[in-house]
């Protein structure tokens, strides 16, 4: 191959990955916030942060570590403070997935850090609701809303918070989640949370093996009865579970930048993404906290290309397998399934890719 047509190819794929139809399935609210919105609600609501300009916000964001990062996050989600806030943020976010050609997108929110500032949780999520439907009027962009509790504030609190969320799935609420210290905190005490969020009608999903090794990913699944897993990124170190995950089709949403960024992997060249593709594990590819890990959508799946050697083609199955694990009504992700892959297969032909 000439270096001119290997050049013509990197281009097409380029073009390809920007214009393609893309799902996301692991992102949070509170780390998608543009830093100017961030400085101007913090004004706005009195919080003072350990920053004054955009510049200090971005410095906040270089960690050292896993519990610096939560420590941050946390801090920062502070700024938010009425359902106004959450209508501003979700819309700009809903804009910017719509910008990246995101046509469905599952949003955590943290609820543990609006309920112990007493904020009204129904304000917090019909608030962003109303931020997600005006983007979704504007834009072709769909999106439901994920509780996402922080283990680490105990399994009581936990069916408070469930309580919200179901009072909410009218307003869009989808899913029930773990998420915080995986380290200290094990999936299985919160078993029958998991049952209960199950037997309301939401769709449940668990971060476990980020920091924590393949017995995190187990518990999450024999306990909490999940078939979608935030990272696990160390089920690799298990034969036996890339097996099980691979048979009984549990996806795995994997967030490369964002595991290099909290030091769950070293660096990108040491992280298992292509080796878990090629096992066959289901996967799809997020970006967790864009703005505190400085990414996109498009840019990860830049670098699956870049670093990890997948194809247009790979791509495209990336994708598909997100409509399909989506917290969506079965009619409806099919739906979404097969038009990503009638326009994915359209523009692949187009580009030559």
């Amino acid at each position: 191959m000439t270096v001119s047509i290997q050049q013509q190819l990197i281009s097409a794929l380029d073009e390809f990955i920007v214009r393609m139809p893309k799902v996301e399935l692991h992102l949070h609210l509170e780390g998608a916030i543009q830093p100017a919105t961030l400085l101007d609600l913090a004004e706005h609501n009195g919080v003072d942060l350990p920053a004054r300009d955009e510049a200090g916000v971005a410095q906040l964001f270089n960690y050292r570590n896993f519990h610096e990062f939560l420590t941050v996050f946390m801090a920062l989600a502070r700024s938010l403070a009425t359902g106004r806030d959450f209508e501003r943020v979700a819309y700009e976010l809903g804009s910017h997935l719509a910008s990246q050609n995101v046509r469905y997108a599952e949003v955590m929110i943290s609820p543990v850090q609006y309920h112990r500032r007493a904020l009204d949780l129904d304000e917090v999520v019909q608030g962003a609701a109303a931020g997600f439907a005006r983007a979704a009027r504007e834009y072709n962009v769909r999106v439901g809303l994920v509780f996402d509790y922080g283990r680490q504030f105990g399994v009581d609190l936990a069916w408070e918070l469930l309580e919200s969320a179901i009072r909410n799935m009218k307003y869009g609420v989808v899913g029930w989640s773990i998420g915080g210290d995986e380290i200290n905190y094990p999936p299985e005490p919160f078993a029958d949370v998991f049952a209960a969020a199950r037997r309301a009608g939401l769709q449940v999903m668990a971060h476990a093996g980020e920091v924590v090794g393949p017995a995190s990913v187990w518990g999450a699944i024999e306990a909490l009865g999940v078939r979608r897993l935030g990272h696990g990124i160390r089920s690799i170190d298990d034969p036996a579970l890339l097996a099980y995950l691979r048979t009984h089709n549990i996806v795995l949403d994997i967030c490369p930048t964002s595991n290099v960024r909290t030091g769950a992997v070293p660096a990108l060249d040491a992280h298992p993404l292509r080796r878990l593709f090629d096992a066959g594990v289901p996967l799809t590819l997020n970006t967790d906290d864009p703005v505190f890990f400085a990414t996109t959508l498009c840019n990860e799946y830049q670098l699956a290309v870049q670093q990890f050697g997948f194809s247009a083609g790979d791509l495209v199955q990336l994708t598909l397998t997100g409509a399909r694990a989506a917290f969506l009504p079965e009619a409806d992700r099919l739906a979404l399934a097969r038009e990503l892959e009638e326009e994915s297969a359209d523009l692949r032909s187009e580009l030559g890719v």
